[in-house]
C-alpha cells in the first residue's frame, strides 16, 4: 500500500488533480498550498522557496521527501523551479521543468545500501488549474513523460549504463484529477496514454550475468478514487484500519508485447510474451479489500538450454480475483475467490512429447473456479499489534461460517468436470471432522467423458488396465449414470448430523 501511496503521490506532483471548474478565481498561492496539502496528505515533507511575482507566484528549490523507516528508505524530488501564472479566466497555469530528478536511497538491515537518481522528464506538458480553494481540478497533457535511471551507486560504488539501465516512455498522455481537501484529502483521477515503451536490462561483469527486458503496452488507462481522513499516517499501518481510509479504481491497457532474455554461465534463456486486453480492479476501505485482473488472448514463447524443447503456449483468457475482510468483526463478513485459465493450447510440438500418435483431442483446456462465503476475522490484519500476538499464540485468525461453489470447470482431453453446492460450517462441532467445524449442505457433481479418456491412456501405455480398474471402481462408488452417454453425476451430501451420503447412500 505504501508503494501505491508514493506512485500516487508522484502524480499529484507531476500529472495533477480534476473536477468540473467552479466560478470562483483561483490564486497562484492558493493552488501551491493546495499541492503542499495533498502531498502532506501522502507522507511527504515539503520544502521551497516562495517568490511572489506580478501575474503569479514563483516556486524555487522545492524538495519532497517521504521517508520509509521501515525499510530504512528516502524518496526524495527535487525541482528547481515551479511557475504559476494567474490567467485572466480564474485559473493558474503550471510549467515545470523539462527534467526533475528523484533520488531513492535505500539500506534495508542485511542488504546493500542502494542510491538510484531517476530523471522524470517531460515533453509538451501543459498543466491547469481551476476551481476553488479546497477543491481544485487540474488538466494536464503532455506529448510525452519519461522516468530514465541516470545514476545508481551501491555500498557507494558507482553503477555505468552498461551495467544497469531502465527507460519508460508514456506517448500522448492526458488527464485530470480532483483534490478535495476539507475534512480530510480526497483525490479522484483519471489518466489516459496512448502507448507506453520500456526497456530495462543489467550485466554483471564479474560474474557475466545479464539480462534485458523491453515491451510496449497501447491504450493505457487509470482511474482511481482515494480518500484520506484527517490525522492519516502514511507510515503508520494502524491508519488504514482506524476509520475512513479507502482507494478503488481501475488500470489497464488495450495491448502490450514483451522480449526478454537472461545470460547465465549454462547460456541465454530467451523469449516473448503478447496479449490482448489487460485491467486491473481494485478496492479497499478500512473493512474490506477487494482485487481482481483480468488478461485475454495471452501467448508465450520460451527457450533455453535447460530446456529439451522451445515452449509455446497460449490462453484465450485468464483472471484472478478475491474479496476478504481486513478488520475484526464480530459478524460474518463477505468473501470470495476466482480463478479461470481459459482456452490453453500449447504447440503440437509440446503435444508430441506424451503424445506422438494424437490420440488424445487437443482442444483448448480450461480450469475455473468460482467461490463465495462468509468468515468472521479475530484480527485486524493492518493493526502490527494483532497480528504479533496471532503469530505469538498461534491462534486462529476467524472462523469459516459459510462457503459457496458457483462453478467449477475442469475441461480438458475430451473430458469435463463440472461442480457447484453450498455449505454452512458449525464452528461449535469441531470433533465430528477432527478439528475442523462441522460443514452441513450439498454439492453435485457431473464428469463426462472419463471413460473414453482413460481408455486412450491405456492404449497410450499411460495408464495400466488394473489402474484403470480401481479409478473406475471408485466412479463407481460416488457416481451414477449421467444424462448422456459416458456421463456420471454424483451428489455429496453432509447432513447436520454430520453424516456424509453419496447420492443418498451413506458413506461415512
Amino acid at each position: 500500500m505504501r508503494r501505491l501511496q508514493r506512485l500516487s503521490s508522484c502524480s499529484v506532483l507531476a500529472l495533477f488533480l480534476a473536477s468540473p471548474p467552479a466560478l470562483a478565481d483561483l490564486t497562484a498561492p492558493q493552488v501551491w498550498d493546495g499541492i503542499e496539502s495533498a502531498l502532506q496528505g501522502f507522507g511527504y515533507s515539503v520544502t521551497a522557496t516562495e517568490t511572489p511575482t506580478g501575474d503569479g507566484l514563483d516556486v524555487t528549490d522545492v524538495t519532497m521527501r517521504f521517508d520509509a523507516p521501515e525499510d530504512n528508505a528516502t524518496v526524495e524530488i527535487s525541482i528547481e523551479s515551479i511557475d504559476l501564472v494567474e490567467n485572466g479566466d480564474g485559473s493558474v497555469s503550471m510549467t515545470f521543468p523539462a527534467s526533475m530528478p528523484i533520488t531513492i536511497d535505500a539500506a534495508p538491515e542485511g542488504e546493500d545500501a542502494v542510491t538510484m537518481v531517476l530523471d522524470y522528464g517531460n515533453s509538451g506538458l501543459e498543466l491547469v488549474v481551476s476551481g476553488a480553494p479546497g477543491n481544485m481540478t487540474y488538466t494536464y497533457s503532455a506529448d510525452t513523460l519519461s522516468v530514465a535511471l541516470a545514476d545508481m551507486q551501491i555500498n557507494g560504488a558507482p553503477v555505468s549504463r552498461e551495467e544497469a539501465r531502465f527507460d519508460f516512455v508514456l506517448e500522448d498522455v492526458a488527464g485530470s484529477t480532483v483534490a478535495v481537501t476539507t475534512a480530510g484529502t480526497s483525490i479522484t483521477q483519471s489518466v489516459e496514454a496512448s502507448a507506453a515503451r520500456y526497456d530495462f536490462a543489467f550485466n554483471d561483469p564479474e560474474s557475466d550475468d545479464a539480462a534485458l527486458v523491453s515491451g510496449s503496452m497501447e491504450g493505457l488507462f487509470i482511474i482511481s478514487a482515494t480518500v484520506l481522513p484527517e490525522g492519516f499516517d502514511a507510515n503508520d499501518p494502524q491508519s488504514l484500519a482506524a476509520g475512513g481510509f479507502s482507494a478503488e479504481g481501475s488500470m489497464g491497457y488495450t495491448g502490450g508485447e514483451m522480449q526478454f532474455a537472461a545470460t547465465e554461465p549454462a547460456g541465454t534463456t530467451s523469449g516473448t510474451t503478447r496479449s490482448g486486453s489487460v485491467r486491473l480492479d481494485f478496492a479497499m476501505d478500512d473493512a474490506a479489500l477487494r482485487y481482481e485482473v483480468k488478461a485475454t488472448d495471452q501467448a508465450v514463447s520460451l527457450s533455453g538450454p535447460e530446456m529439451p524443447l522451445p515452449v509455446d503456449v497460449r490462453m484465450a483468457e485468464s483472471a484472478f480475483r478475491i474479496t476478504a475482510p481486513i478488520a475484526k468483526a464480530e459478524e460474518p463478513q463477505d468473501m470470495a475467490f476466482g480463478l479461470t485459465l481459459g482456452g490453453f493450447e500449447m504447440s503440437d510440438l509440446l503435444w508430441n512429447v506424451f503424445d506422438p500418435g494424437a490420440a488424445l483431442p487437443r482442444d483448448p483446456a480450461t480450469i475455473a473456479m468460482d467461490l463465495s462465503g462468509q468468515v468472521t476475522p479475530f484480527f485486524n490484519l493492518f493493526d502490527p499489534d494483532q497480528m504479533a500476538q496471532l503469530d505469538a499464540t498461534g491462534g486462529s485468525p476467524g472462523e469459516l461460517n459459510a462457503l459457496t461453489l458457483n462453478n467449477l470447470t475442469i475441461e480438458a482431453a475430451g473430458a469435463k468436470l463440472g461442480g457447484s453446492g453450498a455449505f454452512t460450517f458449525d464452528n461449535d462441532d469441531l470433533q465430528t471432522f477432527g478439528g475442523f467445524p462441522r460443514p452441513n449442505g450439498e454439492i453435485n457433481v457431473t464428469l463426462d467423458g472419463a471413460n473414453t479418456l482413460i481408455d486412450k491412456l491405456i492404449a497410450m501405455g499411460l495408464l495400466t488396465s488394473e489402474d484403470a480398474m480401481g479409478a473406475r471402481m471408485m466412479m463407481s462408488m460416488f457416481a451414477v449414470p449421467g444424462d448422456g452417454p459416458d456421463s456420471l453425476k454424483s451428489t455429496l451430501t453432509i447432513n447436520d448430523q454430520g453424516h456424509v451420503l453419496a447420492n443418498g447412500m451413506r458413506i461415512q
